[in-house]
């Protein structure tokens, strides 16, 4: 029997791959399924850093989180597949070793592109600042339900009227924040607009499937005074704030669901440290 066969049933091999990514890989724990579904030069960016190596640099960092959350597992909302790209909504969660029967629950959006069968570039966001806010307060917050059959999803070929309609709403610096049906990942505030004031916005990966859309985006903008522990003064300071997300167009090619991930701990951070100097 074909090796193939046994190891993606009737699944698309893309939705394999993602499916291997969230469970054989970090819901099972296996640095193996890693090794087996990433290219050696799988390179990982997120909220402003590079990972560079899946040995050497992506490995070890995941690999560390895992060991900090040893029950860590992964609930998958949403994917798109496409045919070289694929995307994903997820939560994980789990009991950190560093705070003890405290659970939490973070949500966050990846993007993934293969070459050759295997994943090679990876762009994500994650909530890591509702994660913190748990993990201190001792309350978790609820995972949302998952899909229903995320691996059943069919791989769909690139459509070009979806990326001109997905690149025109990302051409407004405010479209990700201020539009109504976008849905922000950012559980327990604050709110992305009560970060940053955008002023542009550069899109660092873009890919297609169907009438759906992943991206991955910089935010260019002034900090907006939204953290209630930093400092006041650092209002208007010019920021970036890191933004995966997925959008989804109706018939008509209007934009009908934007869900958008952001680092938010990240900016937190970097104000914190502004404050200091």
């Amino acid at each position: 029997m074909d090796e193939a066969r046994i190891m993606t049933g009737t699944i698309d091999p893309a939705a394999c791959l993602l499916r291997g990514f969230a469970v054989d890989f970090l819901t099972a724990h296996n640095a193996a399924a890693a090794q087996r579904i990433m290219d050696p030069g799988y390179r990982l960016s997120i909220g402003g850093h590079l990972f560079d190596g899946r040995d050497g640099s992506y490995l070890p960092a995941t690999l560390a989180q895992l060991e900090q959350f040893p029950g860590l597992c992964v609930t998958v909302h949403d994917v798109i597949i496409g045919e070289d790209a694929m995307a994903m909504r997820f939560t994980e969660h789990g009991v950190s070793i560093r705070s003890p029967g405290h659970a939490a629950a973070w949500g966050g959006i990846t993007l993934f592109t293969t070459s050759a069968g295997r994943l090679r570039h990876g762009w994500a966001e994650e909530d890591y600042f509702a994660r913190k806010r748990q993990l201190k307060s001792g309350v978790c917050d609820q995972v949302l339900p998952p899909h229903q059959a995320p691996w059943d999803e069919p791989a769909l070929a690139p459509d070009a009227s979806t990326e001109a309609a997905a690149r025109a709403f990302l051409a407004v610096p405010g479209s990700l924040l201020e539009r109504p049906h976008v849905e922000t990942i950012c559980a327990g505030g604050p709110a992305l607009g009560q970060l940053i004031v955008p002023s542009a916005l550069t899109v660092n990966m873009l890919f297609t499937a169907g009438n759906r859309a992943g991206f991955h985006v910089t935010c260019h903008g002034s900090y907006a005074g939204g953290f209630a522990d930093v400092d006041a003064g650092l209002t208007g300071r010019e920021v970036t704030l890191p933004m995966a997300g997925m959008m989804t167009l109706d018939p008509s090619g209007d934009v009908t669901r934007v869900q958008v991930s952001a680092d938010r701990l990240g900016l937190h951070r970097h104000l914190l440290d502004q404050s200091r100097r």
